[in-house]
Order: structure tokens, then C-alpha cells, then sequence
């Protein structure tokens, strides 16, 4: 399934990329037919559909987590300073499913299976390499991300509240291992701003999160994202 998946998207940026240098070849000619683009100045609010590949994190004393392939969503909002350069803040979530391998004392080892959620909240610039509707771009950003292994970090806490439909209500809740941590991310991509007010982009990005307790460098994770978005003059 994954190879279909990263087929599928090599496809889309392939077609966008014969779209870029058909336009550029008719920029040459002066084709006048080819449209420049009219980003400046818009707003736009994006609807990324995310494919985070599977990966390994090496862990510290030989444990390491193998975290599964999974789909994701997210939601952004942005503006463009030029024709070329676009500043948007952009959120995702996911929960990923995964198996860990623990080494105790005596070198002997275990496993277990758990599932991670996170969740990212990140800035970021894009420079758009043509001032036409179909162009490559790369991007790049800094962001903050938020795990929760849902490993039990104590015994269930209770608690009592009163509620405007039940009255009062008691419940309880297990507390987690759940960190924060400064997240980067690097990518490369197409554009095809198909009308005033629609665009698609398709992109490969690099993503790397400093996990403390992680060995042998900072994570990364291999992440395809087509976008779906909306602009509009502010």
C-alpha cells in the first residue's frame, strides 16, 4: 500500500512538473496565453490530507520504537507578501500506531504496542520559484509538537464536577507520558493555482523533532502532503 501511495504522488508531481515546463518554455517563446500568477496580497486557508511515512527512533541503553504509516489531517491559514513568498501557520494531528522494544539491566529484552498522538503547531515560509499559476516552490519552518505515548505515567486520578445536563458527576482519568518538543521541517513542491480562488500543491517534506530522550541524532520522518486550498483578497 505505501508503494501505491508514494507512486500516486510521484504521479501528481510529475503531471505538475511537465505543467511547470510547459509554462516556462512559454514564457521563453513570450507566450502571451500564459498567465501570471495574482497570489500577492491573498489570503489563503489550506486543507492539507497528510501520508507521514513508517520510521525508527533509536531510543538510549538499545531501545528503539518503531512508529507504523498512517494518513492525517491538519488546517492553515496564510498570506502572501509577493508573488513569491507566502507565511502561514499551519496545525496537524495524527495518532500513529506503534511497537516498542524495551532493554532491561540485565541485556534481556521486551515489547509492547501502544499508540501515539500528536499533535503540531508550526510557522512557515514558502518561496514560490515562478511568478506564474503552476510553479515549484520550497518550503521551510520551525514549529512545536506535542506527544502522548498513552503509557499509563501513574494510577487513575478522580475527580467531581457539577454538570448543566447530569448534575454531579464523578469521573477519573490516567495520567500519561506526554512531552513537548521543538519540532523543524523542509520540503519541495508544486503549485497549481487553478483559479482566482482554488489551488493544489503537492509536496515531499523532511521533518525532524528533538526528542530528549532520543539517540543517535534528532528523529526524522519522510512526510507527502497534498494541499487543498482556498484564497481570497482580504
Amino acid at each position: 500500500m505505501r508503494k501505491a501511495i508514494i507512486r500516486s504522488l510521484t504521479l501528481v508531481l510529475t503531471i505538475l512538473a511537465v505543467g511547470a515546463m510547459h509554462a516556462s518554455v512559454a514564457v521563453a517563446e513570450e507566450n502571451t496565453t500564459i498567465h501570471r500568477s495574482s497570489r500577492s496580497g491573498d489570503m489563503e486557508f489550506s486543507l492539507p490530507i497528510i501520508y507521514t511515512d513508517s520510521s525508527t527512533i533509536k531510543g538510549s541503553g538499545g531501545s528503539s520504537v518503531d512508529l507504523n504509516a498512517d494518513w492525517s489531517p491538519g488546517f492553515g491559514i496564510g498570506y502572501h507578501i509577493n508573488e513569491h513568498v507566502l507565511v502561514n501557520g499551519l496545525f496537524t494531528w495524527s495518532s500513529r500506531g506503534y511497537d516498542a522494544e524495551t532493554v532491561l539491566e540485565n541485556g534481556s529484552t521486551g515489547n509492547y504496542n501502544g499508540t501515539l498522538d500528536s499533535s503540531t503547531i508550526s510557522l512557515n515560509g514558502t518561496y514560490f520559484i515562478l511568478d506564474r499559476d503552476i510553479t515549484p516552490f520550497v518550503s521551510g519552518g520551525i514549529g512545536w509538537t506535542y506527544l502522548d505515548t498513552n503509557i499509563p505515567s501513574g494510577p487513575s486520578e478522580g475527580y467531581c464536577y457539577w454538570d448543566p445536563w447530569w448534575g454531579y458527576v464523578c469521573t477519573s482519568y490516567v495520567p500519561t507520558k506526554s512531552d513537548s518538543e521543538f519540532s523543524f521541517n523542509a520540503g519541495l513542491g508544486m503549485r497549481w493555482d487553478i483559479t482566482q480562488n482554488f489551488s493544489l500543491q503537492a509536496s515531499y517534506n523532511k521533518m525532524w523533532i528533538d526528542v530528549s530522550e532520543a539517540s543517535g541524532g534528532m528523529p526524522d520522518f519522510n512526510v507527502y502532503k497534498m494541499d487543498i486550498i482556498f484564497r481570497s483578497k482580504p
